[in-house]
């Protein structure tokens, strides 16, 4: 007969493991336009979304504009331009990229989310576009 420790032990573990990640992350190679798909369906959760990328380049600009299109769920979108900063150098032929783009997300609709990243102005060298999707419950207490 089995002994109830080791099975009581082996369900928890399982039940922890199964819990949804803190942070999601995508990286599209390849010359764009790239397009992502961010869930925010947790109606009890704010969004935190960062972008980054890699330029195999010996020299880069400070900056990379990108033209930035949401997709609601109900089909309505908008567009803006935003400025990637590029960082230093991380070898004497590459440059990486990280920066916050939003904070505190709280969608108009929740749902699935369309996310269409185009670089019109792309440096020579550019690996792709990547996005961090971060979800963080909502402070009730506030």
């Amino acid at each position: 007969m089995p002994r109830p420790f080791p099975i009581l032990l082996s369900l928890l573990l399982l039940a922890v493991s199964c819990r949804e990640p803190a942070s999601v992350e995508s990286f599209l190679r390849g010359e764009g336009p790239y397009v992502f798909t961010v869930d925010m369906t947790d109606s009890t959760a704010v969004y935190d979304l960062d972008l980054y990328t890699r330029i195999d380049a010996r020299e880069c600009p400070a900056q990379i504009p990108l033209a930035i299109t949401w997709k609601a769920p109900s089909g309505l979108s908008f567009t803006e331009t935003v400025y990637l900063p590029v960082g230093r150098a991380t070898s004497s032929f590459s440059h990486d990229a990280y920066a916050p783009y939003r904070a505190g997300v709280v969608p108009s609709d929740w749902g699935i989310w369309t996310l269409t990243i185009s670089v019109p102005s792309a440096p020579e060298g550019l690996c792709g576009m990547g996005l961090v999707v971060k979800k963080q419950l909502w402070d009730t207490e506030n």
